[in-house]
């Protein structure tokens, strides 16, 4: 079975996630656990909110602590989803692509980093609900994309019919590559969302495409 798991912003929106505005009002927030916990300047300065999310998750090993800094974190992450959902708009593209896929008998999943309240309140605006075999979102899982928590579970929905060779990956973003070659898929990345496109080729999707409606012909070929 042909299956595609589909990223939501910057793949099936226009990316509008304000990221150096939710980073700066996280940072003061896990001061506290940097000092506690002994945890890496050095790297926690680098990382962006799904690596810097995915390293707190892996090394605060006081549970409660954990979940204070995680809870305190999704509080901001949650804003910053409300915001973008202000300006989020469809690309023209998606419903022509899904449905097409749909008739020809492709699985399709979301696996977003985006929160689930809303997430759901865009699926229903922009009708794409019933599109979807499963949707995962960053409230589903502990770790955040590139780690494949989230398509772990797309993987374990559909069973023995997730075939490697037959599953796709389609993104807007380094992180979206970096998923796909953990998870031993191929992935499509469609430029101007999250990362520019020098970046994009530097980490070799498999295909680079300039609207969603290149897919149709890529998934021919599978």
């Amino acid at each position: 079975m042909n299956i595609a798991v589909f990223d939501f912003e910057g793949t099936l929106v226009d990316f509008q996630w304000q990221l150096k505005a939710a980073m700066k009002e996280v940072y003061p927030l896990i001061e506290k656990c940097i000092s506690s916990c002994n945890l890496d300047r050095e790297i926690i300065a680098r990382a962006d909110y799904c690596r810097l999310y995915n390293y707190l998750q892996k090394n605060i090993f006081d549970p409660d602590l954990l979940k204070e800094t995680i809870n305190l974190i999704d509080k901001v992450f949650d804003f910053f989803d409300t915001d973008a959902t202000l300006r989020w708009n469809l690309y023209p593209e998606v419903h022509k692509l899904l449905n097409n896929l749909k008739k020809a008998d492709w699985g399709l999943a979301l696996d977003s980093n985006v929160g689930r309240k809303a997430l759901n309140r865009m699926l229903e605006k922009f009708s794409l609900d019933d599109y979807f075999d499963l949707t995962v979102s960053r409230n589903e899982v502990s770790l955040l994309k590139p780690e494949i928590e989230g398509l772990n579970r797309i993987r374990s929905f559909y069973r023995d019919k997730f075939s490697a060779d037959q599953a796709f990956m389609v993104g807007d973003s380094v992180t979206d590559i970096e998923t796909a070659r953990n998870a031993g898929i191929k992935v499509a990345i469609l430029v101007n969302g999250e990362d520019k496109t020098e970046r994009l080729l530097a980490h070799n999707p498999d295909y680079l495409i300039k609207n969603l409606a290149e897919l149709e012909n890529i998934f021919k070929l599978y």
